[in-house]
């Protein structure tokens, strides 16, 4: 077979993509050198137009070489779409990448991915850490795209509850994008897996994040939308979970926040509205999360009047007041000592939500 470094090099020829890397292996099995076909051999392989084979003829050889080093001297490896270590639910992907660039270290567990906006509400954050939370305690590794907003927020919850998480990049894995991950990309490393189909060096680009999505659903055995706007590459993320046979699933919001409008055009087409872990496991088979009793921090009467009125919507205080019939300073005291517990949460203008 074709030598991995000749297979990376394959991947920088304009128009040569993983199914024509496939296809020409699987024409030609005993191939171990690219260089010896000719433009005639070439012309056999399915797809190959006599414009790619020339493009072929001329593949840069070195390219392919330079890319296992870098990995190497990184501390990572490079896992073939034949290799035994290649993760099986994305080999089972018609489009899969003929091979990934790898950090850290993947398990033979199942995932789900967790996907959403970069720019999540209060709601969408606390979603977030919710299901993926449960998702954890269930057995699951959570997949995203280390993006800001909802896919790092999913990294880092599971690094916090002892989780297994992969994070997928449209970048090489020795570049930190966005910047600022650079704390939770080590953990990510020491505790998960940081992969990539890109050789180390490569740029983040535009173009490269849909085929990064192919690969977070593929890795998955569903995929989980938490806010997505109308072009939202959480809905291409889902779009190609319907491709490759990966089940969907949605979060609602509120219907006059544009960022509900991703997920709501999922549900109308199909996609399993979530309401909880439970929506998720059942329709995978999984076993359901154990229920588990909430503890509150000992409460006067008058905190637990105020801490049951409130919910996941934000309450204004003057409102809180006028239902309890409490007077504001007097509200605000309590507020304050539930704030002290960690279970209210103050947002501006004297809004208030359950922490």
């Amino acid at each position: 077979m074709i030598p991995t470094n000749q297979i990376i090099s394959l991947t920088a020829v304009e128009g040569v993509g993983p199914g024509r890397i496939r296809s020409i292996i699987r024409t030609y099995p005993q191939l171990d050198d690219i260089t010896h076909l000719t433009v005639k051999d070439l012309l056999q392989v399915e797809r190959i137009s006599h414009d790619i084979a020339g493009k072929i003829q001329k593949v840069d050889l070195d390219h392919g070489q330079i890319a296992l080093d870098k990995i190497q001297k990184l501390g990572g490896y490079y896992s073939s779409y034949w290799a035994d270590d290649f993760p099986e639910p994305l080999r089972s992907v018609y489009d899969a990448p003929i091979g990934i660039f790898v950090l850290g270290t993947l398990q033979s567990i199942p995932c789900i991915s967790i996907v959403g906006t970069r720019k999540p509400t209060l709601y969408g954050k606390k979603t977030t850490q919710n299901l993926t939370t449960a998702l954890c305690h269930a057995g699951l590794g959570i997949v995203s795209g280390f993006a800001r907003g909802t896919d790092t927020i999913s990294h880092a919850t599971a690094l916090e509850q002892g989780g297994f998480t992969i994070a997928v990049l449209g970048n090489g894995v020795d570049i930190c994008y966005p910047a600022e991950n650079h704390k939770i990309r080590d953990q990510i490393i020491e505790k998960g897996a940081f992969i990539s189909e890109f050789p180390p060096g490569t740029r983040p680009d535009a173009k490269h994040f849909p085929r990064r999505n192919r690969v977070i659903s593929g890795l998955s055995r569903g995929v989980v939308v938490i806010e997505a706007g109308k072009k939202s590459g959480a809905v291409i993320s889902a779009l190609y979970a319907l491709d490759q046979n990966r089940e969907v699933f949605a979060v609602p919001g509120k219907i006059d926040n544009p960022m509900s409008y991703g997920c709501h055009r999922l549900i109308q087409q199909g996609a399993k509205l979530v309401t909880s872990v439970h929506d998720i496991l059942l329709e995978l088979k999984l076993e359901k999360v154990p229920q588990q009793i909430t503890l509150l921090p000992n409460l006067t009467e008058e905190e637990e009047r105020v801490f049951h009125i409130l919910g996941t919507d934000e309450v204004h205080i003057d409102d809180l007041c006028s239902e309890l019939q409490m007077d504001t300073p007097e509200m605000l005291s309590i507020l304050l000592m539930l704030e002290l517990k960690s279970l209210v949460i103050q947002q501006p203008g004297k809004y208030f939500i359950r922490a």
